[in-house]
């Protein structure tokens, strides 16, 4: 027998998962605990057709999106963590982490893969270009970057691109009307010949990402891009 409790209860998770989620600008200290640079494994794609798509969905959805979305366009494949000398929280990324995912990308001779960005979509946080992993070159970076980084275990992974985050509570059914309404919608295949380790300033949640470093599929060798943003990971 169903209760009228859980009956309630499960009217309003659905009635929740019809709204978008607002953002705040705002430094989550009592996240970062005092660090300051979070880390990703990426793939970037500051190209200028998803550039150019990324500005005119930002432009057709600006009462919706928070202003101000500095990050480059990029399809995050793992999260690592915050930059961190040894495990002193389970959200640090470490050298030693670094340097086994690096032996696992040389051990599993990845090649370079073609995708296919297309329609938007969204999240209940963030509004996204979808993403076709065509030949499952991204499913199997993601087996070779090994390891359970934080909210790996909470969320199914989905390929994307971002492009803004919500600013307030608003039906999704009328955002996505919105979206679908933005003229010359991108579709369009992209070689993907580097992963690249990236970082952001953990205090600023749209902030731009710094490329430190990118594992060639081409060449099978990692390249240092920033040996400054690297720091830590290079002790």
């Amino acid at each position: 027998m169903i209760s009228k409790k859980t009956t309630e209860s499960s009217v309003l998770a659905d009635s929740d998962a019809s709204w978008t989620v607002a953002s705040v600008r705002k430094d989550f200290v009592d996240w970062r605990l005092g660090r300051k640079r979070y880390a990703v494994w990426a793939i970037r794609l500051d190209l200028p057709s998803l550039c150019a798509a990324n500005a005119r969905m930002r432009r057709h959805l600006a009462n919706y999106l928070l202003p101000r979305y500095d990050r480059q366009p990029h399809i995050t494949l793992r999260i690592c963590g915050f930059l961190g000398p040894d495990k002193g929280l389970g959200d640090d990324y470490t050298p030693v982490t670094f340097g086994a995912q690096i032996e696992f990308l040389e051990r599993a001779l990845l090649r370079p893969f073609s995708i296919t960005i297309g329609s938007p979509g969204t999240f209940p946080s963030a509004a996204y270009f979808s993403v076709r992993d065509d030949k499952g070159g991204i499913a199997r970076i993601r087996q070779a970057l090994v390891g359970d980084g934080p909210g790996e275990k909470d969320f199914p992974y989905v390929p994307h691109v971002t492009f803004g985050l919500y600013r307030g509570r608003f039906r999704i059914a009328e955002v996505l009307q919105r979206m679908y309404s933005c003229p010359d919608p991108i579709s369009a295949q992209f070689k993907i010949n580097e992963l690249v380790l990236m970082t952001y300033q953990a205090s600023v949640i749209t902030g731009p990402l710094t490329a430190c470093c990118e594992f060639d599929l081409e060449q099978q060798r990692l390249r240092i891009l920033d040996a400054s943003a690297m720091g830590v990971l290079l002790r």
